[in-house]
């Protein structure tokens, strides 16, 4: 009887270590898996975030060409507008003076 027992228990140790190693092959095509979704994953990223920042670096370039333009634009019809203006010597004097001299 006893022999019986020892093969009993000599068998179970053999399913149990064919067991753990099952285990462990899952364990490692797991690890594969998930390395693999999240290589994966990280390149459909990268793609996602180089093309909107792509799109707002686009954006942010002819939103400031627009505000130079329109700056300019602006700077010049000023100083145009101060160009065609005339100069009253006299009133500014008489102005100085009421300031200065009141």
């Amino acid at each position: 009887m006893a022999e019986k027992e020892v093969n009993t228990i000599a068998h179970l140790l053999e399913v149990e270590q064919k067991a753990t190693e099952l285990t462990s092959q899952a364990q490692i095509d797991a690890d594969k898996k998930i390395a693999a979704a999240k290589s994966q994953a990280d390149s459909e990223f990268k793609l996602q975030y180089e093309k909107i920042v792509s799109e707002c670096e686009k954006s942010y370039g002819e939103k400031c060409s627009a505000l130079d333009s329109k700056r300019d634009s602006e700077l010049s019809s000023y100083k145009n507008t101060i160009s065609a203006s005339s100069i009253d010597k006299a009133a500014f004097n008489s102005f100085l003076d009421s300031l200065l001299f009141a």
